[in-house]
């Protein structure tokens, strides 16, 4: 026998319930989701936390501009994942995307390149995912936040 399918928001007929989708937070407002977490459970970007652990953001999401020639001539390129975090001589590298979003063929190669020299790499689609990386990786956290 099938289980009769439960209304998900009381008082909505089950249509109107089918309708209500919670929007897709964009990255550059996970970005700022996840600084303002890391912030808290780790330190100030590229301060020192009190367990040792370092973090800060790269963002190169227009890299291409008006002179690509000479931005990819000093290094920056795409591909590069959006938050690194190093824990000791360990470097762990996140990249953000939207629940919708997928990672480009040159994120794809980079996170590939990083993999292949021992890092941590991983892609978060919200701060609980980034947490979860941290605490995967074994890096240490104040565990100010537990459950959002």
């Amino acid at each position: 026998m099938a289980r009769q399918a439960q209304n998900i928001l009381p008082g909505l007929p089950r249509k109107a319930a089918k309708l209500v989708v919670a929007p897709v937070v964009r990255e550059p407002i996970l970005h700022q989701q996840i600084a303002h977490t890391f912030r808290i459970e780790l330190a100030a970007p590229l301060r020192r936390s009190p367990h040792g652990v370092i973090w800060f953001s790269i963002d190169i999401a227009g890299y291409v501009g008006q002179v690509p020639g000479i931005r990819t001539s000093r290094g920056i390129v795409a591909g590069v994942p959006d938050i690194v975090v190093l824990n000791g001589p360990q470097a762990a590298w996140i990249e953000l995307k939207a629940t919708d979003g997928s990672l480009s063929p040159m994120q794809a190669i980079g996170i590939t390149e990083l993999l292949g020299n021992g890092c941590h790499c991983g892609v978060a689609t919200s701060v609980e995912e980034a947490l979860a990386l941290l605490d995967a990786w074994e890096i240490p956290r104040a565990h100010r936040i537990r459950e959002l």
